[in-house]
């Protein structure tokens, strides 16, 4: 079936009530302050999304036993947190470059397709760091290469399935589609990193690495069994003026601006120690073993999962007012990190602090998928991935480099600190746009 090109041309907005074209079903622009109830599980009523986001819980899995095995490591070839950074440093920059290239094949090819490649390349780099650990020949240079190859990758994985998985389901399933992803994804943190210490207690270092590369089965069989879609077109067939079109998109939007605002400085302070330095702080700071680390990795995977819960529930109308609160817990959980002399207390706190991004970052997607239109869709998820990645190597480097000179303890309340001020900045902004967001219509199409 070709796809369809009725109301998708710059410049031509459609009435409220009418399709958009490959965002499914029409939305009515709801009257303010009413909202129609949902059924928080119904994206899995689609038996396609059912496959997709069953083989990519198990996948994920797999994913979190390596971070979790990386990291020990990486730690041992290294005994600094610039090592670890170092690592993450070399998996961003061709994601930072290659993403928009990402988007753009998004747009004009068939999505299940790229996934297909990129996973499949995922898994064989997976079963060559387990081979490497096996054999005992790895070397800080084969991870930092390993990395560089997982950021290509990634690359164009990012935005494929960003704009694939919103296909699976109807538009009105989308927000509790994004909900239960994020709900996979974070579950998988408390069970990834627990069965790899059961793997690598039983088995050694390489098991985790052998059973992630073994995990990608799942998804590659989910793909497999989902019957293939057109291209939603790009609009445009030079590939710079594609990407200008979706950087114009996004630019002209100012909720889009402040969401994308908020993912950034989120990369910026917070992600940067946890989870990238958490490894570093278990075993430098609280002077914890293995057993230690997994158990923080898997109270900062149950917050995030019980986050991404709480958005199956949450309002439309309280979204911007929960960003609001989720600033403020996750500036506070910061300096608790950074003040703790205890493991009991700092899993508290790393389990509050993930509980606050998974939710916060969550609700951003849903209010930028609800709202792009399925044309756009790759390179707009490709520039909001950016918002992770763009800053995420250079920030990752200082803030590793800061903790190695002045102590992990000051750079977290200086993070805090400057996490803090930003957010209080861009509230404003958040608020401004909010009127419109509650109040206006699902799809933006127009492409202006």
């Amino acid at each position: 079936m070709s796809p369809t090109t009725t109301g998708d041309r710059p410049h031509e907005r459609p009435e409220h009530g009418t399709r958009d074209p490959g965002l499914g079903p029409a939305v009515e622009a709801e009257a303010p302050g009413r909202e129609k109830p949902r059924n928080v599980l119904g994206a899995l009523r689609n038996r396609e999304f059912a496959l997709f986001w069953s083989g990519q819980a198990i996948s994920q899995t797999g994913t979190w036993m390596q971070q979790f095995a990386q990291g020990w490591v990486v730690t041992t070839l290294a005994s600094s947190a610039f090592a670890l950074a170092s690592v993450n440093f070399a998996a961003s920059i061709p994601i930072l470059l290659m993403t928009p290239l990402g988007g753009v094949a998004a747009d004009r090819m068939e999505r299940r397709r790229i996934l297909l490649v990129t996973q499949s390349v995922l898994a064989v780099l997976a079963v060559l760091m387990a081979v490497l650990v096996q054999t005992g020949h790895l070397r800080l240079w084969h991870v930092w290469l390993i990395a560089v190859l997982l950021g290509l990758a990634t690359a164009y994985d990012l935005p494929a399935y960003q704009s694939f998985f919103p296909q699976l389901v109807e538009r009105e399933d989308l927000p509790q589609a994004i909900a239960l992803n994020q709900a996979a994804f974070h579950g998988s943190r408390i069970i990834g990193p627990a069965i790899a210490s059961w793997f690598v207690a039983k088995w050694g270092m390489a098991a985790a690495f052998f059973a992630n590369g073994a995990s990608f089965l799942a998804v590659i069989g989910s793909l497999l069994l989902i019957r293939p879609r057109a291209p939603a077109g790009s609009g445009t067939a030079h590939t710079r003026l594609a990407m200008a079109e979706g950087v114009r998109y996004v630019r002209e939007r100012p909720h889009m601006v402040a969401l994308l605002g908020l993912t950034a400085i989120t990369t910026m302070f917070v992600f940067p120690n946890a989870p990238t330095l958490m490894p570093f702080y278990a075993k430098h700071v609280l002077q914890v073993g293995p057993g230690g680390l997994g158990v923080m990795m898997a109270a900062s995977g149950a917050g995030a999962f019980l986050g991404a819960i709480f958005l199956l529930a949450l309002p439309r109308k309280f979204r911007i007012g929960w960003i609001t609160t989720a600033l403020v817990v996750i500036a506070l959980t910061l300096s608790a990190l950074a003040w703790s002399r205890y493991l009991a207390l700092s899993v508290a706190a790393v389990a509050i602090l993930s509980f606050g991004i998974s939710s916060t970052l969550g609700v951003a997607s849903t209010m930028v998928q609800e709202r792009v239109p399925d044309t756009l869709r790759g390179r707009v998820m490709g520039i909001y991935s950016l918002a992770f990645t763009g800053v995420a190597p250079f920030a990752a480097l200082a803030v590793a480099r800061l903790a190695d000179v002045i102590g992990m303890r000051r750079e977290l309340l200086l993070a805090a600190m400057l996490y803090g001020v930003c957010g209080v900045l861009l509230i404003p902004m958040l608020r401004r746009t909010n009127r419109e967001l509650r109040d206006g219509p699902y799809a933006d199409s127009a492409l202006t």
